[in-house]
């Protein structure tokens, strides 16, 4: 393993008003990428961040810097600017070149990423499902490419890198060690050296969700028969607090708008739950669907090619399953 100087493996983590589980995915991926490399886990927090330290600690993170809040939201060009900013200072531990730096997969994550790769002239990995090292202690990752369909890995000989991770079951429970005693440092307050760009808010041209960010989509294709069924899809959704995707061939029918068109030809998603219905599941479709997503197929064909990705599935006519299962949300009050 390469000890001298010890691998150090960064969570870099903005904290905004609502954070999520994944949001935090980069602490416990950083503990356990350190641990089997014998290196150090450390974190880098933007914000008013006591839970996120929290968490840290609770994972034995060897190291935590905070950088205060500044006085409105950022953006992810001035996201990386800070990090790149407080990282190349030896008030952050200052980085070598076999440092990792990991952030939260998703798309304002994978901006960050890759305009913070470019400040401190790293290698960016894109979005990495694992990493391993070799007797060494040179370093390859994995991700997919080709939405999903291939996975290809990368031999990594000189850094520093910067990836995007979500928790993957193989780091979701790093070790926790119990000598670790975490360090707490707070950086003194920096205003952005970069302005915010001005924001146009338009308003949408419908009234449902956006695709754009949902943490659940619910999905409809040929086999919802007519535009009929995508009326059941909204009511659904809304219940749920999702977004309404759609296959091409419903696309094409007219039975949903070309933006909720998910696909290699349309959109590209990554809710933590994608609920498919009346979908066969093409390549071409599977291909817009992030790889880590949660699937639950509904299909009245047992052969459908979908049930062989789905988490669960279902085989049912979605006419009959749907009011049974709204039935259940009015029981629980959705």
């Amino acid at each position: 393993m390469q000890t001298d100087p010890p691998r150090s493996v960064y969570a870099l983590i903005p904290i905004t008003p609502v954070m999520t589980t994944a949001d935090y995915a980069p602490l416990g991926v950083a503990r356990a990428v350190a641990q089997r490399c014998g290196g150090s886990a450390r974190a880098v927090l933007i914000g008013d961040a006591p839970d996120a330290i929290e968490h840290a600690c609770r994972l034995g993170l060897d190291a935590v810097w905070v950088i205060p809040p500044t006085a409105g939201p950022l953006q992810p060009h001035q996201i990386a600017e800070m990090l790149a900013d407080a990282l190349s200072s030896y008030e952050a531990g200052h980085y070598t070149n076999d440092s990792l730096f990991l952030v939260a997969a998703g798309s304002v994550g994978e901006e960050i990423a890759g305009r913070l790769a470019a400040k401190l002239k790293a290698v960016p990995l894109g979005k990495c499902k694992h990493f391993a090292f070799d007797p060494e202690g040179r370093m390859s990752v994995q991700r997919n490419a080709f939405g999903g369909r291939l996975e290809m890995t990368l031999d990594c000989h000189e850094g520093p890198f910067v990836a995007a991770v979500r928790k993957s079951d193989e780091d979701s429970a790093p070790e926790i060690p119990d000598t670790v005693d975490t360090a707490v440092h707070h950086l003194p307050y920096r205003e952005p050296k970069q302005t915010a760009y001005d924001i146009l808010t338009q308003p949408r041209a419908e009234e449902h969700a956006g695709l754009e960010g949902a943490r659940l989509v619910v999905s409809g294709g040929r086999g919802m028969g007519n535009d009929t069924g995508f009326t059941a899809l909204y009511e659904l959704a809304a219940r749920l607090g999702g977004a309404v995707g759609g296959s091409l061939p419903a696309i094409d029918a007219g039975w949903a708008p070309v933006a909720r068109q998910v696909g290699q030809s349309g959109k590209y998603v990554s809710p933590e739950i994608y609920l498919a219905i009346g979908i066969s599941g093409t390549p071409q479709h599977m291909a817009g669907i992030d790889p880590h997503t949660k699937i639950i197929a509904i299909n009245k064909d047992p052969d459908a090619a979908i049930f062989k990705m789905a988490h669960i599935g279902v085989v049912a006519d979605w006419q009959e399953l749907l009011p049974a299962l709204t039935h259940e949300l009015d029981k629980t009050g959705h």
